[in-house]
């Protein structure tokens, strides 16, 4: 006699929770260390776009203050720069970041490991989209992680006026510090040598009369050697697969107040050279916004599309990025309000982009592939 064996077979439904990322989302992450062994919680500040998330979700920018600030002051410069981004802006310890000589020794590179780590448990971001934007003590910090983070998520990283420093580059090859930098030893204690990932953007946003980190480089009063600022844009173009000769002289004069570009891998690497002292001015801003803008605005947020075409931002302060659904030859043409021709250009790529710092302020007509779209220049 044959046993007949009965198999049930219980299925028990197992539940995600998806959750947003919201302006009051709490996201924690504690560290201890020698400096401070009770433990040490980083303030978050966050930002999310209003409206319908995209497909994908948005992209997410970490923001790095400068030394002395906070998350919740960069965060606030940088809103509407990055309108179409999820900011986080975390506060350093001591208002500061482990860089070579500064007041904290904390282990900020573990606490951006957990903080990515952190933003899986959310569905309307991209976590394929992750982007670094320090300003100076804060962009040293984005420098470490450009060197020393292999996530292949994070696909731009911006220092602002603050280019690589001596520890981070020398003798020809990436350096990291074993655990917290050492003032007192040879280049801080960045001893290990570190090759970075390729496939990531970089832009560098350094000013030729800056009087805290050397543009030229050299001794600053932060305590720390720093590279030539164009120099230091080119090693890490040669980092990201660029095998031709550095671009030397005035650069590409671009917008009012007028900045100098020096660009590789099509745009990839950028340096950009100012004259803003230890700050940005609005066409350097304007740049940033535009190499972060691969990612939808939500409608109803300084954008607008017709048939397709896609423009923003609108209202337009200097750059304006055009995205049509051809790049069939065509003609781009903007009228002031009596109808005179101010800008007559023959285009043939789907993405344009245009520097409108010259027009004066008001409000013009832009044609473009029989199309017409009420366009409004501010300061």
């Amino acid at each position: 006699m044959k046993n007949n064996l009965l198999l049930v077979l219980i299925l028990i439904p197992v539940f995600s929770i998806c959750q947003n990322l919201t302006n009051s989302s709490i996201i924690t992450i504690t560290k201890t260390w020698g400096q401070q062994p009770s433990g040490y919680t980083y303030p978050m500040d966050i930002s999310v776009p209003s409206g319908t998330p995209p497909i994908n979700g948005f992209p997410i920018c970490i923001l790095l203050h400068g030394n002395g600030q906070t998350g919740s002051s960069i965060l606030t410069q940088y809103q509407s720069i990055l309108n179409c981004h999820a900011l986080i802006a975390p506060t350093g310890y001591m208002n500061s970041w482990d860089i070579c000589d500064e007041n904290s020794e904390a282990p900020d590179m573990d606490m951006i490991l957990d903080l990515i780590d952190s933003l899986q448990n959310y569905s309307n971001i991209n976590i394929n989209q992750i982007r670094i934007l320090g300003f100076s003590n804060g962009a040293g910090l984005a420098n470490r992680i450009f060197i020393e983070n292999n996530d292949p998520r994070i696909d731009i990283v911006c220092a602002v006026v603050s280019q690589l420093n001596e520890p981070q580059y020398h003798l020809g090859d990436y350096y990291q510090p074993n655990g917290s930098s050492d003032y007192s030893s040879s280049y801080c204690g960045y001893d290990n040598v570190i090759v970075p990932i390729s496939g990531r953007k970089y832009l560098s946003i350094c000013n030729d009369n800056d009087p805290i980190i050397p543009y030229l480089g050299g001794t600053s009063i932060v305590g720390v050697d720093f590279l030539n600022a164009q120099d230091a844009t080119f090693i890490v173009a040669q980092s990201q697969g660029y095998s031709g000769t550095q671009i030397i002289g005035p650069g590409n004069p671009i917008g009012s107040p007028l900045i100098f570009e020096y660009s590789y891998l099509s745009g990839d690497v950028v340096h950009l050279r100012g004259n803003a002292g230890h700050s940005t001015n609005s066409t350097q801003q304007d740049y940033i916004n535009d190499f972060f803008s691969d990612c939808e605005v939500p409608l109803g947020v300084n954008e607008i599309i017709i048939d397709g075409t896609e423009v923003y931002p609108n209202p337009v302060r200097s750059f304006i990025n055009i995205k049509r659904t051809s790049d069939s030859p065509s003609v781009l043409q903007i009228f002031n309000t009596i109808g005179e021709l101010v800008l007559k250009k023959e285009v043939n790529d789907k993405k344009i982009y245009l520097d409108l710092t010259y027009l004066s302020n008001g409000i013009y007509v832009l044609r473009l592939d029989n199309q017409a779209i009420k366009l409004i220049k501010e300061k």
